[in-house]
């Protein structure tokens, strides 16, 4: 998956229309379940008991309406979904319906009970994560209106409260206690685990995004080699390294012959293609516990750990060799076939050193050697610095 697939995967970079169809199918679900619960009770009357059957009746009836309603919104979303203007109105619509709903639901359970409580403080964190401030507020103002009217009038005995359980006060008994508290369990659970549901995607989605993020800022785009920041990382953890032994490592330099050259004659698109095909090369060549840079232009930076000189020369070498089988074809009317070679600088350092720039400064040393020698070399700093000036 690309990094845009996965961008527009990620939940809060959803188009406005596509969330209102999400919090939408939110709605549904959980009317859903509030339909399923009160269907089960009124088909079984030894529970009627408990509740006011004429309100029960009544708001299966809402219910199955509100169920049947909510696609009507949705259809609209999905048709309008490209409309600049749906987007900036739709959204305020579809937290209308959805507190709406809930509203109506928390009048007939109690608007005072923890499980509206709940209710109450998960829609809005669900509407704040998905939808911008303006809109949850402005819906939410208009949702503690309508509760507060229904309290006032709760007070002033124009309504009842918890219409559905008004016959509590002729049972009294501890069975009870239990419907109410699976009712309130009932009303209360769908949101919640919703908006749990909701939030744990989110989160996963987020950590993703934070862990592509983080592996992007650490490689380079176009070879997808480590980049320069990451490469002085793994030397400075290298030389931090304190297991009480003495490992030398080895620093390759590299840099492709009159690169300069075949962008100007070629084009950068070649040129693109061949730091490409060299970042394959080196990575197929090194070891796997080795680390492979673009240092930036057409210069890489090779590290291995734990490797003697001899090996260390025996790895430019290959190296070297491979990169000149790279044979890159141009687009052009003549479809000429490039070429590469490049130069190496090589140098030694053991975990003891203090400033890894000492290393870079002999690798470059080397390497200016290799190219003022001929070029399509390998130069260690040691051979370079015996000889005399």
């Amino acid at each position: 998956m690309t990094n845009s697939q996965q961008s527009s995967n990620f939940i809060l970079n959803w188009p406005p229309l596509y969330k209102c169809l999400l919090i939408l199918g939110l709605g549904v679900l959980i009317q859903t379940s509030w339909l399923l619960w009160k269907l089960y009770i009124y088909h079984h009357p030894a529970l009627w008991t408990y509740i006011n059957v004429d309100y029960l009746t009544r708001y299966i009836l809402i219910n199955k309406i509100i169920l049947f309603s909510i696609p009507l919104p949705m259809l609209l979303c999905w048709h309008l979904r490209n409309s600049t203007k749906a987007q900036l109105v739709l959204p305020y619509i579809s937290v209308a319906i959805y507190s709406f709903t809930t509203v109506h639901e928390a009048f007939l359970v109690g608007l005072m009970s923890p499980a509206t409580a709940t209710t109450m403080v998960m829609s809005v964190v669900i509407g704040l994560v998905l939808f911008e401030r303006r809109v949850v507020y402005t819906t939410l103002f208009v949702f503690f209106a309508a509760a507060a009217w229904i309290m006032y009038a709760t007070i002033q005995g124009k309504l009842p409260y918890a219409p559905l359980f008004l016959n509590f006060e002729k049972t009294g008994s501890s069975k009870a206690m239990v419907f109410w508290a699976t009712a309130m369990l009932s009303f209360g659970l769908p949101i919640l685990l919703g908006a749990f549901t909701l939030l744990e995607l989110l989160l996963s989605q987020w950590r993703q995004r934070e862990k592509s993020i983080e592996t992007l800022s650490q490689i380079d785009p176009l070879t997808g080699l480590y980049n320069r920041r990451t490469l002085y990382n793994f030397l400075s953890n290298l030389l931090n390294k304190n297991d009480g032994k003495i490992s030398l490592n080895s620093l390759i330099l590299l840099d492709l012959d009159f690169f300069k050259k075949i962008n100007d004659t070629y084009g950068h698109m070649v040129g693109d293609k061949i730091l490409v095909a060299t970042a394959q090369v080196l990575q197929n060549t090194v070891r796997q516990n080795d680390i492979v840079s673009r240092f930036g232009g057409e210069e890489f930076v090779v590290v291995l750990t734990n490797t003697t000189y001899e090996q260390t020369l025996q790895v430019a070498e290959r190296c070297r060799n491979e990169l000149m089988k790279i044979t890159v074809t141009t687009d052009d009317a003549v479809m000429h076939q490039v070429q590469v070679t490049a130069s190496f600088g090589v140098a030694h350092f053991d975990n003891h050193l203090n400033n890894i720039d000492i290393a870079f400064k002999q690798a470059d040393d080397a390497l200016y050697h290799a190219k003022h020698s001929g070029r399509n070399r390998v130069v260690h700093y040691l051979d370079f610095a015996k000889q005399p000036v």
